[in-house]
Order: C-alpha cells, then sequence, then structure tokens
C-alpha cells in the first residue's frame, strides 16, 4: 500500500483531498482502508450501477498512480464521486482528468454536489415576518429553517454554479452519470417547532390555509418550497445538460405515505399526526420525490440508535431489521418502474444516545447482510454506504460482501420483478423474491428459529420456499 500513502501525500498538495485524509502517519486513510478491506468481484458487473462510498476522496489528479487507483476500485465495483465545490472555474480542472481516466476505463462518472447545496438560505432576508414586520427564524434547528415564501429570490445565482459546473465537462467532453447530494439541512422544515414558528409569521398565515389547526397544510407548503428549490436550483439544469443524468438526493424517494425514520436533528412530538407502532411514531410524509424532478431514489436506511428502544421485540435483532426494511419496503414498492434505488445504508449504531440503553445489543453483522440481500430482492439496485472516516474498513466488508455476491443473480437483479412485500410485525420468517419468467429467486430469514418451508403465494400460486439460512434459493413457480 505505500504507493497509495505517497499519492495521499500528493493529493493534499493540489488540494483535492483533505488534509485528515492526506493524513500525517495518523493510520490508513479511508480509501486504503477501503482497497485493504475489499476485494475484485467474482462476477462480471454487466449493466449494475455502482457500489457508492460516501466518504473515501482519491489522491491528485496529476499523480502517476492515479489510473491504477482508479482500476482497483473498477475491479471491486466500486464508483468514486467526484466533489463538486468552490469555484467551478477553479476546482474543476483535477476532476476533469480524472472522469477522462475514467471515461477511458469504462467507468460511471459520481458527483458529490454537497459542497453547494448547504448555505445558500441564511440571512435575515429568508427568515419569517412576525406581526411587527420584523425577520426571525425557526431556532429549533441548527440550520435556523427559513420561511418557505421567502427563498425563491436565491435560486438564480446558485443555479448558474450548477449550469457553470456541468458547462466545465460538458465542454471536456465528459458525461455525469450519477450527481447525488447528502442536502438535508438549510431549507424550511415542518418538524420540531416549524409549525409554530410558521404560525407566528404573517406570510404563512396570509398563504397557508387553516394553518392553525391542519399541520398537513402547514407540512405541504414547507416540502413544497423544498421541492422547487431543488428543482430549480440542481436538477433542471443538469437535466439539461445531461439528459440521461441519474440525480438522486439523501432521504429523497416515493414512499406510501409514511416516513418510519427520524434523522439526528428531528423531534417526535405524539402531539402531530402519526401512526403509532409499539414506541415508535411514523410520521406522514409529503410527496416531494417526483415534482422534485429527481431520476434517483435515495432512502434512508440507518441503524439509528432510538431504534433499540422504539420496539420491545424480545429478539432484539430483529428491532432493527423490522424498522430499517419498513423503510426500504416502503421505497421498493413505491418507487416508478425504471427509476433506480440507491439506499444510503449504515451499519454500526448511528447517533448512538450517550448512555446505551439497559441490554442493548447492537446490529449484527449477519443481520444487517440479511437486510441488504432483503433490499434488493424487494427492488434496491444498489447501496450508498456512508460512514465516519474511522468506521470505513468496518463499514465496507459487509455491503461490498453482498454486492458482490448478488452480481451471480445480475438477471435477475436487471430484469426480475420484486413480488413479495410483507414485514412481519413479530419475530418471524421474512420472504423476499425477485421473479424472472417462471423462475424465483428467493431469500428467507428467520428471526424465531423456524426451519420447516413456508408456504407464499405469487400470482395465484402458492409455492413452498425450503429454509437456506444464509443463502439465496432458486425455486420453480410451477
Amino acid at each position: 500500500m505505500n504507493w497509495i500513502t505517497g499519492m495521499l501525500a500528493v493529493a493534499a498538495a493540489c488540494g483535492i483531498v483533505s488534509c485528515a485524509l492526506a493524513g500525517e502517519a495518523k493510520g490508513p486513510s479511508p480509501l486504503e482502508m477501503v482497497l485493504a478491506n475489499t476485494k475484485a468481484l467474482d462476477h462480471p458487473q454487466g449493466n449494475r450501477p455502482p457500489l457508492v462510498l460516501w466518504t473515501p476522496n482519491l489522491p491528485g489528479a496529476d499523480d502517476p498512480n492515479i489510473e491504477k487507483v482508479l482500476a482497483e476500485l473498477k475491479a471491486r465495483g466500486i464508483g468514486l464521486m467526484h466533489r463538486w465545490g468552490g469555484d467551478p472555474e477553479k476546482s474543476t480542472d483535477g476532476w476533469i482528468k480524472i472522469g477522462l481516466l475514467q471515461k477511458k476505463l469504462g467507468m460511471h462518472i459520481l458527483v458529490d454536489g454537497t459542497g453547494h447545496v448547504h448555505g445558500f438560505l441564511g440571512g435575515d432576508d429568508t427568515g419569517h415576518v412576525d406581526k411587527d414586520g420584523k425577520r426571525f427564524r425557526d431556532k429549533s434547528f441548527n440550520w435556523q429553517p427559513p420561511c418557505p415564501f421567502a427563498i425563491q429570490p436565491r435560486f438564480e445565482a446558485k443555479r448558474k454554479v450548477y449550469e457553470a459546473f456541468a458547462k466545465k465537462y460538458k465542454d471536456a467532453g465528459l458525461t455525469v452519470d450519477y450527481w447525488m447530494a447528502d442536502f438535508e439541512f438549510d431549507g424550511p422544515n415542518e418538524w420540531n417547532d416549524g409549525w409554530a414558528a410558521a404560525k407566528q409569521c404573517t406570510v404563512c398565515r396570509e398563504r397557508i390555509q387553516n394553518i392553525d389547526t391542519d399541520f398537513l397544510a402547514w407540512q405541504k407548503a414547507a416540502r413544497d418550497a423544498r421541492t422547487a428549490m431543488q428543482r430549480e436550483v440542481w436538477v433542471q439544469p443538469l437535466k439539461a445538460a445531461f439528459p440521461a443524468i441519474r440525480i438522486g438526493n439523501y432521504g429523497m424517494n416515493s414512499h406510501d405515505g409514511f416516513r418510519y425514520y427520524k434523522d439526528f436533528y428531528e423531534k417526535f412530538d405524539p402531539n402531530l399526526p402519526h401512526k403509532k407502532d409499539q414506541n415508535m411514531l411514523y410520521r406522514p410524509w409529503a410527496k416531494e420525490f417526483e415534482p422534485s424532478g429527481y431520476t434517483l431514489s435515495m432512502p434512508v436506511v440507518y441503524t439509528w440508535g432510538w431504534i433499540f428502544d422504539a420496539y420491545t421485540f424480545p429478539n432484539k435483532q430483529y428491532r432493527w431489521f423490522y424498522n430499517m426494511l419498513l423503510e426500504a419496503t416502503s421505497v421498493a414498492k413505491s418507487t416508478p418502474a425504471g427509476v433506480p434505488i440507491m439506499p444510503f445504508v449504515h451499519w454500526t449504531t448511528t447517533e448512538p444516545p450517550k448512555a446505551l440503553p439497559e441490554g442493548f445489543e447492537p446490529m449484527s453483522r449477519e443481520t444487517y447482510e440479511e437486510l441488504l440481500w432483503h433490499m434488493l430482492l424487494r427492488g434496491c439496485d444498489t447501496f450508498a454506504m456512508w460512514s465516519p472516516g474511522p468506521e470505513t474498513a468496518v463499514e465496507v466488508q459487509p455491503v461490498q460482501k453482498v454486492y458482490n455476491d448478488s452480481l451471480q443473480y445480475v438477471d435477475f437483479l436487471d430484469k426480475g420483478k420484486p413480488v413479495l412485500f410483507d414485514v412481519p410485525a413479530e419475530p418471524g420468517t421474512v420472504i423476499s423474491a425477485l421473479k424472472l419468467g417462471g423462475k424465483l429467486l428467493v431469500r428467507r430469514t428467520d428471526f424465531a428459529g423456524n426451519t420447516k418451508p413456508m408456504e407464499v403465494t405469487i400470482d395465484g400460486k402458492k409455492l413452498s420456499v425450503p429454509a437456506a439460512p444464509g443463502k439465496c434459493s432458486l425455486l420453480e413457480l410451477n
């Protein structure tokens, strides 16, 4: 790995990789950890979307070993994120050199656009307006959300930034295949104290009918504003430049009307609309994926620390599996045909509480790998693995293993139709399947020790599914 260490020093000098990644003998970088803890694919990748790793950056574009690193990543089925940030005239040259090498190697070009999606809605002029005409902001979130009716004047200047990035790539003869962002903050948000703030805003009161009593009307206004921002600022200009682009964002996905998790900056309020399941409150969610114009679905399937106490199943592994599969299944059932699904995934406990609950049991690697398999067999196409740098070595192993192993069934993944979506309300047997012609690719996981064949009905036909711990089964639907 000495050649990688040398490249990181060059990268630091070029400014393409951060000082934390370049390192000063502080242990392996995330990139080194990825290459050391993954292996070349055992099966052809075909046209499957690449595995996306949100943390590791790449060495400098001028390093003599850069092409070798790209080839190593390609052999592992791993994509590379170009990080857009700063002045597009000054910050893209290195990435374009890398992109030309990727084009030579037949790799997809993936862009992380997060560097420009946050932070352009701050300031007094985008705040709510109180009865005295003074601006104020909702302070219950770390970014202090603005008024949904005050943000539109900011759109055009930011839109021009994305147009400039896209032009630089087009002029270089490059196409962006996937553009993704980890955009969660900055815009209006209906949760926490958002509704209370909106009730104090004269503009919101004028624009939103029944704002005092109708939370869902307020939610729609907040989400409509966020939707318009994303559609007009980055989705439309990127689609105009690259018509076939797959463009997505953190937590933007079709769904069944509810969101089955809460993010670290949100709090539950039992006085707001919800559907209760044990100690968990599932919140109604506005329709935002389709009107935003996204072409890549990116749900969030994380081991949030609160999951453990949200459920009371004696089988503690099922607590994690149940919640995470509910979210993944909601998205898989609701996503339009032809739209790829690339969930954000994370295994080690996400945002754990300072004091772990009594009897706490983290999600095991075995359970996590089973979850990933069921997600694939319910319609997910690949994974976007997020992790803090120090966790990279641990996080990348199971996700690349499942991705690699799944490629032996590439025909089912490419052409098969998901046919089973049940998420048992109690620990029991979970079955997922892809149907291709008269055959089924099936994954069965048992959380209650059942080893007997289980009967399922598909297309009006009954089928016996045998136990096959840790394996997929190929069955005839006859």
